[in-house]
């Protein structure tokens, strides 16, 4: 069953279980990088906001032996389990006054984002490009966003530099930055197996994991004041940042790696077999210059 057979198929059964007053809609969701996602949008009388469960997850589990009946039944737990307490009021979203206190900004590649930039404000940023959103997770929906298109400049009479000047300015209070060095995450994920990733006798190079508090979109806090500087001046070292998401960089010193052109294979390598399209940042690999406290493409 290809996944358009399984969406029309989830979408019988998870009308059956919500029954009446619920409308299941089927969609194709554009995400980052051109990525389409097949998903469905369950709409009701009563709510002003739709729901969209993305189907992947749960077609891999049918691929994996899972009833659509059951995919069906955790769907709607799911579902239920998103809503929110009351009505979302959407009127704020015309006043900008409101609008910017949860304004922030990430950073996405500007060439497999070519036809979005189109109806976005972005600026350009080396081979990326620098978007802006809002997070309305203060407003009961934790973890939403709406992106700034250019409809919504309008509508509020802003230009790009303004949306910038004010994003730059919040994000690093509403979405602080995070930075863990990789020892510590790669011990939270694999608990109790540090000596095995890292035996006495090869010891780790010193690298961190920057992103920001929700680790969402966060590859845009190498964006935010003295982040990138405090690393250098700890490591005492010019630094090579690996862009190995949208969620997240990886950053070493500089001294503690010559070849670039190994970095840059591996970069390519991982995007194409170890990541989801969607989550694809850039295959560059970036150099952060300590004297001058600049970004460059290494």
């Amino acid at each position: 069953m290809t996944i358009k057979e399984y969406s029309g198929n989830m979408k019988q059964a998870v009308e059956m279980l919500l029954g009446e007053g619920h409308e299941v809609e089927e969609a194709l969701i554009d995400k980052n990088n051109g990525v389409r996602l097949d998903a469905l949008v369950i709409r009701t009388p009563d709510m002003n906001i739709a729901p969209t469960i993305y189907l992947k997850s749960y077609y891999e589990s049918y691929e994996d032996g899972e009833s659509i009946q059951e995919c069906a039944g955790r769907l709607v737990e799911d579902y239920r389990k998103s809503l929110p307490e009351d009505c979302f009021d959407v009127s704020f979203y015309e006043d900008y006054s409101l609008v910017k206190e949860g304004l922030s900004y990430k950073l996405i590649s500007a060439e497999r984002n070519s036809e979005l930039l189109t109806t976005v404000p972005y600026v350009p940023f080396l081979d990326l490009a620098i978007v802006f959103y809002y997070a309305f997770e203060k407003r009961g929906l934790p973890d939403g966003t709406i992106l700034i298109r250019n409809k919504h400049m309008e509508m509020w009479g802003v230009s790009t530099q303004q949306l910038m000047k004010d994003a730059r300015e919040n994000a690093p209070k509403s979405v602080p930055a995070v930075c863990r060095d990789m020892c510590s995450v790669l011990e939270r994920i694999y608990p109790g197996k540090s000596e095995e990733i890292f035996p006495e006798n090869e010891p780790m190079l010193p690298m961190y994991v920057v992103s920001n508090s929700r680790m969402i979109n966060g590859a845009s806090a190498i964006l935010y004041p003295d982040i990138l500087h405090n690393l250098s001046e700890t490591l005492k070292s010019d630094l090579y940042i690996i862009p190995s998401s949208v969620h997240e960089v990886i950053v070493f010193a500089r001294n503690m790696a010559d070849d670039e052109k190994s970095l840059r294979d591996m970069i390519r390598s991982v995007n194409k077999t170890q990541l989801e399209p969607q989550d694809v940042l850039s295959d560059s690999l970036y150099f952060y210059d300590r004297k001058d406290e600049k970004i460059s493409i290494a």
